[in-house]
């Protein structure tokens, strides 16, 4: 830059200055701004800074017009060109200074105007040249391009310059015409071209055989030389190689289309686009684009096809149409596309059109030839991105998730035709291979699962995600290891042991690893991640309820349904306002649950036609009744069923074929429904098992309100069907249940995480919060007891028949047959059973009972059916001498001769199948009437003729005197048998709710008669039997479920105390205390009991975690807010002493454990009935972990009296656990 520059002020500058250095306009140096002249003309252009000329008090462009002068000839070395003067039309010249652009006259300042400054520039470069540079070309080189930069600054030229006319053009025109002297419409004749060519170029062009740098073409006003420079040489020499400039068929197409690719690379350079494209719009050589076009339905099939056509030119398309295609002009369309991309073409000629081909031409091909192979195939009616729009499905699903490869332990069978025991029997891993086929089953045995528990030992140390196993075809991940080696350890010691193996491993089949998907729920487990937040502020509930029409009128709720219609539909009426979701239906058994759920749907049909469907998920058991009670309640029409399970839906499932194959093949999903299944359905009736199986189907459809009968079967937060519910997208759900709560309080928890999520927070967190009212023992657990209660209550309706008028005839427990006196021959059976059990560690002794449940087993079975153990299959006995040996049995006949002589029904409810053949056979022994058996897993078809529906109504339909056979798991769900007035438990349950609900089949609405209910229990004088203990436990339980948050809960083997079920006499020696050398005997599930035991006594509530997945903690023992997490260690071998893992894996889990119990200080110990090494010592101490070795265990067993009874009650916690 030139003068020292201008000081600027101004509000404004400041901001300019900023933008100005961000676009690189101006450079800051030492906190100045540098701008040169470039830059200054750069700013004047952009129309960003159209006011910043008068902020830098930039002059205006000056009125001067400069003078060009030469000396000098073309081919003289002194050839030169000045700007002689600056002159105004018609006006004095210019006398000022010059610096830079900016011209000084008299104090004012004006500027040169940017084609000035150029000229003015490239003048004084001109004069500047080296010697290499005033040659005869190099002079008319530069002229020439001073010459085009005078023209367009509008400078005067003298004489010899004005006379000298020398072009330089950098730029070609290319002119096209269609060639006449052919018929070919693709024959087109290039005529290259530039601005000021003379009249006469072409020809000089044409008659040179080669490019030549220079043309002198003679011109009425003198002689035009013509310098080509480079690039343009380049590109009209391409031009020239073409015979007669001509171009035809594929080439003239290509041409047409690019003519860079034809021309090379400098053709970018000399050839404007615009300017070519001009050319080809005035030779009419246009060419037309097409796009595919489909509408589709909603799957995606093609319905129609089409090609949207554009006439396009230089300004853009100049119109559009769209070509409708049948199938066969679709196929002849594709094969004439696929023909012309194959040959190279560029142009497609179809009727009058020449249909560019382009880069995306390959691309709408194959769309084309989709469609086309679509309408030869049948219509896909579930498409992959249909079923993958999550914006179908409820807000509370989060993905479509991928099951994770496996391997699994699995039992199989040597002889299918044997029974499971232990000669019998090989364990098996099961695994997916990696091209996807079926399962693959490797035999193993004892001594290859050693070796993979050493190696998942090592995998472990260094931090192993997956282990590579010589015998097995794809790695194992270390979490189905662990499980593999866990499951058939407890398999080998059940067989060592002589004892069943345990029925939780899978001997029926493998699990399934196939990659089916699934809708991935917010579980609402570990923390909330869903919630559908309701208002607290909730209205009082209306006393009348609105009443459909649709009622037949010979039938009218009772009050106390009326009640809890108009409970609902107060809180269906809520949904906007206060966010309320759903409702829990509570009542007890038999009191019209259904009726009120179905009048709430017909009157909600009545308020709106229009509304989405409604769901109703049950056993199929009830919805037989569900169906029974609508036809018998409602007036025709009034709820238009489909029943959607079982063979009802083989008419709605989409074939494989009409499936999208991304569906079957990446995601394994083959079940759906087709579309708008339900028709003019408006109430749907399914199973829990055809909703999980077709998750995705009733996924996708909306539903007004959602019914989930007998819905203790979404009670468990695992469960699929549990998850499957929660999945549906539903205005309204209502969860309907005699027992809210069976077991514990997370049963409570997933009925509310149904029905409102999010309501009782997470799951981890509700069950470190409350506790049942029986289980609250401070003050503060007994007020959380009383918010839980208050945060459910509007949402719930719990109404017992003790409670409501509901005109019911007297129900009448009868306590006679509760004295049943104990045969001989069972007492003979208890005592050899006994005996047998206590001497189960004797050498050479061989006993049935390995533990204590299998013995309380027996024992109930000798109650209720007097044989030898091992005698299992019913074999008929004499009459007389069966009753001498079974008191229950005998009183049964008699009882069934009194109800035959008043012409009324029993119900025999008796779970084990055997018994239930001996009841039949004896019945009909005495009394002539062969009783029907039903138990759960007889048919429940309505079109079967044994269904189970059938089989109890034509029990209730026959006159007089009649007897049932039930199992209590047959009744669960739905039955109602009024018919009989007599109900007799032959055998109990566990829980007493079942018990309960297996009686209401009888004592509900619409009974007429008293029912008598009846418990027989065999008693004995000098000691409490097995039927005593159950009787007064379950009647325990049964005051304790009074209170709904309590439940009753199953009577657990931890209920029973063995000594207080046998004789006196033979209690003696029954349990054994154990010692330290029983102990150094112990395997690892015993030892880790005995630790759960010891610490019991120690004042502590113990818990053994499970046998996978244990996150490196065996027991877990809490008292108030401390606690100790204890990993127990045990070997065979005397004297041994162990590592560090101990101490690795209790430290590895605190965190886990400090998670579940975040109110509890933890401690970390680590027992083992031999002893610790010096690193495991130094290795604890670092850790803050206490060991515990033989020594210390030995004096805790002398301090705390620990028997071998105390450590099986936890280690066969559930009577499964033994196989009972």
């Amino acid at each position: 830059m030139e003068g020292p520059g201008v000081v600027i002020e101004g509000n404004l500058v400041g901001g300019y200055l900023t933008q100005l250095a961000d676009d690189g306009l101006v450079t800051p140096v030492e906190g100045e701004f540098l701008m040169d002249w470039k830059s200054m003309y750069d700013i004047l252009a952009h129309p960003d800074y159209g006011q910043l000329s008068e902020v830098l008090r930039i002059p205006a462009f000056t009125e001067f017009r400069q003078y060009l002068r030469s000396s000098h000839s073309l081919t003289d070395r002194e050839f030169s060109i000045a700007i002689d003067a600056w002159r105004v039309d018609g006006g004095g010249e210019f006398q000022g200074t010059i610096t830079g652009p900016v011209m000084s006259v008299g104090g004012e300042e004006t500027l040169m105007r940017p084609a000035q400054w150029k000229l003015f520039n490239a003048v004084v470069a001109f004069s500047r040249r080296g010697d290499e540079d005033r040659s005869d070309l190099a002079n008319r080189q530069g002229w020439g391009q001073i010459r085009n930069l005078a023209l367009d600054g509008g400078a005067r030229l003298d004489d010899f310059l004005y006379r000298s006319v020398v072009l330089s053009p950098e730029k070609l025109n290319i002119g096209l015409r269609r060639s006449a002297e052919v018929v070919d419409d693709h024959v087109v004749e290039i005529e290259p071209s530039f601005d000021g060519a003379p009249s006469d170029w072409l020809d000089a062009f044409d008659r040179a055989r080669d490019i030549r740098d220079r043309y002198d073409i003679t011109t009425q006003d003198g002689i035009v030389q013509v310098l080509v420079t480079p690039k343009v040489k380049t590109v009209l020499r391409e031009i020239k190689r073409l015979p007669g400039r001509r171009v035809a068929g594929s080439r003239a197409q290509a041409f047409l289309l690019n003519p860079y690719a034809a021309l090379g690379a400098d053709a970018i350079d000399v050839i404007e686009e615009s300017q070519f494209e001009r050319a080809r719009e005035d030779a009419g050589l246009d060419y037309e684009r097409f796009v595919p076009t489909f509408e589709r339905n909603t799957v995606g099939y093609p319905m129609r096809v089409g090609l949207l056509i554009e006439s396009a030119v230089e300004s853009g398309p100049t119109s559009s149409k769209t070509h409708w295609l049948n199938d066969d002009e679709l196929s002849r369309f594709v094969d004439a596309l696929s023909k012309s991309m194959a040959l190279g073409h560029q142009l497609l000629a179809w009727q009058g059109y020449d249909l560019a081909l382009q880069g995306d031409s390959e691309l709408h091909l194959n769309e084309l030839s989709a469609a086309l192979a679509q309408r030869r195939t049948p219509p896909t009616l579930v498409s992959y991105a249909q079923v993958h729009d999550l914006g179908g499905y409820s807000a509370r699903i989060e993905s479509i998730g991928l099951e994770k490869p496996y391997h699994s332990p699995y039992i199989a069978k040597k002889d299918e035709s044997e029974g499971w025991f232990p000669d019998n029997i090989f364990p098996v891993i099961v695994y997916r291979p990696k091209d996807g086929g079926e399962p693959v089953a490797v035999p193993t045995n004892k001594q290859a699962i050693e070796k993979l528990k050493s190696d998942v030992q090592v995998a472990e140390a260094s931090g192993a995600l997956q282990l590579d196993v010589s015998w097995l075809e794809n790695s194992i991940s270390l979490t189905d290891a662990k499980e593999i080696v866990s499951t058939f350890e407890r398999l080998f010691l059940d067989l060592e042991s002589g004892k069943p193996f345990d029925s939780n491993i899978d001997h029926k089949r493998p699990r399934d690893g196939n990659t089916k998907k699934q809708l991935v729920l917010r579980a609402n487990i570990q923390a909330l991640e869903y919630e559908e937040m309701r208002r607290e502020a909730l209205q009082s509930v209306p006393t009348r309820p609105k009443l459909p029409q649709s009622i037949r009128p010979e039938f009218a709720l009772l009050p106390h349904q009326q009640a809890g219609l108009a409970w609902m539909q107060h809180l269906f009426s809520l949904q906007s306002d206060y966010q309320v979701r759903g409702a829990i239906l509570a009542d007890d058994m038999g009191l019209g649950k259904t009726f009120q759920l179905l009048t709430l749907m017909a009157w909600l049909l009545e308020t709106d036609p229009t509304m989405n469907p409604m769901l109703v998920v049950a056993p199929v058991s009830l919805l037989e009744n569900w169906a029974e009670e609508a036809n018998k309640f409602f007036q025709p029409g009034a709820l238009p069923l489909l029943t959607a399970y079982g063979d009802n839906l083989a008419e709605f499932r989409v074939p494989r074929s009409q499936i999208d194959q991304r569906l079957q093949t990446e995601d394994g999903l083959v079940k759906f429904l087709k579309p708008n299944w339900i028709g003019d359905a408006k109430v749907v009736l399914t199973t829990y098992e055809t909703l999980r199986d077709l998750e995705f189907s009733f996924a996708a459809q909306k539903w007004a309100l959602m019914v989930c009968d007998e819905a203790q079967r979404i009670k468990n937060p695992a469960a699929m069907v549990t998850r499957a519910a929660k999945k549906q997208n539903v205005e309204f759900r209502i969860a309907c249940t005699g027992t809210p709560v069976e077991n514990t309080l997370a049963d409570m928890w997933c009925l509310f995480d149904y029905v409102q999520p999010g309501l009782l927070g997470a799951l981890n967190d509700f069950g470190e919060r409350y506790r049942k009212p029986i289980e609250a023992k401070t003050d503060e657990e007994k007020a959380r007891v009383e918010e839980l209660r208050a945060r459910i209550s509007p949402q719930i309706l719990r109404r017992l028949k003790t409670e409501v008028d509901t005109g019911l005839p007297p129900k009448i427990v009868v306590e006679d047959c509760r004295r049943l006196t104990i045969s001989n021959a069972q007492r003979n059976f208890y005592a050899k059973a006994v005996d047998s059990f206590k001497r189960r560690h004797e050498p050479g002794h061989t006993t049935p009972f390995k533990n204590h449940l299998g013995l309380l087993h027996y024992l109930r079975l000798v109650c209720t059916d007097p044989r030898a153990h091992g005698l299992s299959v019913f074999k008929p006995e004499p009459l007389d001498e069966y009753r001498s040996k079974s008191p229950k049995l005998d009183w049964l006949l008699k009882q069934l001769f009194e109800i035959r002589a008043k012409g009324e029904k029993a119900i025999v409810f008796c779970e084990f199948r055997e018994i239930q053949r001996l009841l039949q056979h004896y019945i009909e022994a005495e009394l002539g009437f062969r009783p029907d058996i039903i138990n759960g897993d007889t048919s429940a078809s309505s079109t079967h003729v044994a269904s189970r529906q059938k089989r109890i109504k034509a029990f209730q339909d026959a006159p007089g005197f009649g007897v049932l056979v039930l199992s209590p798991v047959a009744v669960g769900f739905g039955v109602n048998i009024q018919a009989a007035n007599h109900v007799i438990h032959y055998s109990r349950t566990w829980n007493p709710a079942k018990e309960d609900q297996a009686t209401d089949r009888a004592y509900r609405i619409n009974q007429k008669k008293p029912v008598y209910v009846y418990h027989p229990t065999v008693c004995a004088d000098d000691f409490l039997t097995f039927d005593v203990k159950l009787d007064q436990l379950l009647s325990y339980k049964r005051g304790l479920s009074a209170d709904m948050l309590n439940g009753s809960g199953d009577v657990a083997p931890s209920d029973f105390d063995l000594t207080d079920v046998v004789p006196h006499s033979q209690s003696g020696g029954l349990d054994e205390r154990i010692t330290l050398d029983t102990a150094l005997r112990m395997g690892w599930q015993h030892f880790e009991c005995l630790v759960g035991a010891l610490w019991s006594k120690r004042g502590y509530d113990c818990y053994r975690t499970p046998g996978t997945n244990d996150n490196g903690v065996d027991i877990v023992a809490i008292d108030g807010n401390r606690g100790q997490l204890i990993q127990a260690k045990t070997s065979g071998i005397e004297g041994t002493r162990l590592g560090w893992d101990a101490v690795k894996e209790v430290v590895a889990g605190e965190a886990f454990y400090r998670r579940r119990h975040p109110n509890v200080s933890f401690e970390k110990v680590c027992v083992t009935n031999q002893f610790f090494n010096s690193q495991a010592q130094e290795n604890a101490n670092l850790n803050s972990v206490e060991l515990l070795d033989q020594t210390r265990l030995g004096d805790l067993l002398q301090l705390h009296e620990t028997t071998m009874l105390e450590v099986e009650r936890m280690l066969f916690s559930e009577w499964e656990s033994a196989n009972v």
